[in-house]
């Protein structure tokens, strides 16, 4: 493929990505989305499996009921809501989809993680004086971490929808050949989404890179570096729209009873499967901590 051809794609196939991100409530046909990439309907879906790995009603479902999962942990919307919130008819059809995916129900899903549920003690506007045990809720392991080299795309909003911003750094880089059998996906949060509100959240999608690959495109990714140093690690199982709990009891549990203090770089988050082929509840995310 053509420099000029393989950019041209690439930006066609981004403009898909946001339109679907912004459509999660909409006609989302293969046709529609043939438009919004300016090519024909019958050879769109050949070209978007091609370059995303995945057919695009795949990944339209993937990101519809992901979309859904958070809105089940973070909001008190009815489910029928957050089924047409996601284009879908009825809550039959819904629930049938999301239970195939993730495994359990929807009311499940929302029973067992809202996110009202997760403080388990009476908030207090001053620190207790008396120490009182961490429970370990996740093995943390402190390691030093080799400098990391990312190519990567910056995301302004809200971090559940910095997906749309791998899907476009994995579309570039499947087309630069940069993936290899050593290729990390990584991103890096610079807020904490409790404290900011989400159109201020910013973000990196990125992937590692072993040497600096030409980056002079039109659509080009930046560079970016990670330092490094003494780090705290820990590996999250589950859908990417519980992270918060890790972050919550890693920030403010495990790191004010260690003894270690943070480095001044934000956390940043490694992902060690493919959320196009592995269900949503056996995810891995290792989320890091660099320390001072």
């Amino acid at each position: 493929m053509k420099k000029s051809t393989g950019l041209s794609y690439r930006k066609r196939l981004t403009a898909v990505i946001d339109y679907i991100y912004s459509h999660l409530d909409g006609d989302l046909d293969v046709n529609r989305l043939a438009d919004v990439a300016t090519m024909s309907p019958y050879h769109f879906h050949r070209i978007y499996r091609e370059i995303a790995q995945e057919p695009v009603n795949v990944t339209v479902r993937r990101l519809r009921l992901q979309h859904a999962a958070s809105e089940l942990i973070r909001t008190q919307l009815s489910l029928q809501t957050i089924a047409r919130n996601v284009a879908y008819g009825s809550l039959e059809a819904f629930s049938r989809a999301f239970t195939k995916q993730f495994g359990e129900t929807p009311s499940e899903y929302r029973q067992s993680r809202h996110l009202s549920k997760i403080r388990l003690e009476p908030f207090v506007a001053i620190l207790p004086e008396t120490e009182t045990e961490t429970v370990a809720m996740y093995d943390v392991e402190v390691i030093t971490n080799n400098e990391i080299n990312l190519i990567g795309y910056e995301h302004v909003g809200d971090y559940m929808e910095i997906g749309k911003e791998f899907e476009r750094i994995a579309h570039y880089a499947c087309s630069h050949n940069l993936f290899n059998q050593n290729t990390r996906s990584i991103g890096i949060y610079y807020h904490d989404p409790k404290s900011i509100e989400k159109e201020d959240l910013r973000s990196i999608a990125g992937l590692s890179v072993p040497k600096s690959p030409q980056l002079d495109e039109e659509d080009a990714p930046k560079y970016y570096t990670i330092p490094s140093g003494r780090c705290a690690r820990l590996v999250f199982k589950g859908s990417y729209a519980e992270l918060e709990k890790p972050y919550d009891w890693l920030f403010g549990k495990w790191l004010p009873a260690s003894g270690y203090e943070a480095a001044d770089f934000p956390p940043f988050e490694e992902y060690l499967n493919d959320p196009r082929t592995t269900p949503p509840n056996e995810l891995l995310t290792r989320i890091h901590c660099l320390l001072a």
